[in-house]
């Protein structure tokens, strides 16, 4: 997610607030909400910076007071304009580093992990530090901002030789969620019904050449789902790809079965090939009974 180039994930709550919550309660639940993930997908837990909160909060602050303006609509709520009321420099750079969401703070979480765009800098693996601000407004909901960018530096790169990405959903995974979350740039612009599956990530280090890769998905019987596929030499959008091989399954996935992935790729200009599991939520459905 470039600093320069922010996204922001669709909701269709525009909710804002009046005063934020305790962030010492709050933002210690999102925080320990984003290392439930990280420590999944086999990553080094962050911390909840004070600095990075205070910009948060103030970029949440800056667009509670202009809602109602459109240069806070769309991915215009990741900036700050000088000439209106409650700018900071310390929200606008806040603003740009951010995941921003409108519902509850811990739900948000994992809407962005339902994401593709929002999901990857969570799972940054040098990610040390996030910061936190939000505020409420009653019934209408909330406006959430996390850095996710500001506090790189200190994290560990997943175990293994050679190169290694970190994959989401893990190997012999359960209870995934079934369906794709929404977000802003849309990565899958072809999707007409909102039922596609909850995305398959794998990130790999920046820099790394990533080339010719493809993946399979396979529910448990064999059968092959089909799904959108990006990569970073065919990107869903270039600006925010990242060095990611994503796939999204055209419906949702089904709840309490074993999906199989099988990815492969020219990592690094060698062969590189991985195979693993996960198992949806829920219970699998039951085949009908035989008739009498």
């Amino acid at each position: 997610m470039p600093r320069a180039l922010p996204i922001l994930l669709a909701a269709s709550l525009l909710a804002f607030a009046e005063d934020p919550p305790p962030a010492d309660d709050t933002g210690a639940k999102v925080m320990e909400r984003v290392n439930v993930f990280r420590k999944l997908a086999g990553l080094t837990p962050v911390t909840l910076d004070a600095a990075l909160s205070k910009g948060c909060a103030s970029h949440a602050a800056y667009l509670l007071e202009n809602q109602e303006n459109p240069a806070t609509r769309g991915l215009g709520a990741h900036n700050e304009d000088p000439k209106l009321p409650g700018y900071t420099k310390e929200g606008e750079e806040a603003g740009r580093s951010a995941d921003i969401h409108y519902i509850e703070p811990v739900r948000a979480v994992d809407g962005w992990m339902a994401s593709l765009f929002h999901r990857t800098p969570l799972l940054e693996p040098s990610l040390a530090k996030i910061g936190f601000g939000a505020v409420e407004n009653g019934e209408r909901g909330w406006f959430v901002v996390v850095d996710v960018m500001g506090g790189k530096g200190g994290g560990k790169k997943p175990a293994g030789k050679g190169v290694q990405p970190v994959v989401y959903p893990k190997d012999k995974q359960k209870d995934v969620p079934l369906a794709f979350g929404g977000e802003v740039p849309d990565p899958i612009p072809e999707d007409r019904d909102d039922h596609a599956g909850y995305p398959i990530t794998a990130q790999f280090p920046p820099g790394v050449p990533v080339k010719e890769a493809s993946v399979g998905l396979k529910d448990a019987e064999g059968k092959l789902i089909e799904c959108w596929i990006s990569t970073p030499d065919k990107p869903a959008d270039a600006r925010y790809q990242r060095n990611t091989v994503c796939a999204i399954s055209k419906d949702v996935l089904k709840p309490g079965v074993t999906y199989t992935v099988n990815m492969a790729a020219k990592v690094g200009g060698r062969p590189w090939a991985a195979e693993w599991k996960f198992t949806t939520e829920g219970e699998a459905e039951k085949p009908p009974a035989p008739p009498k």
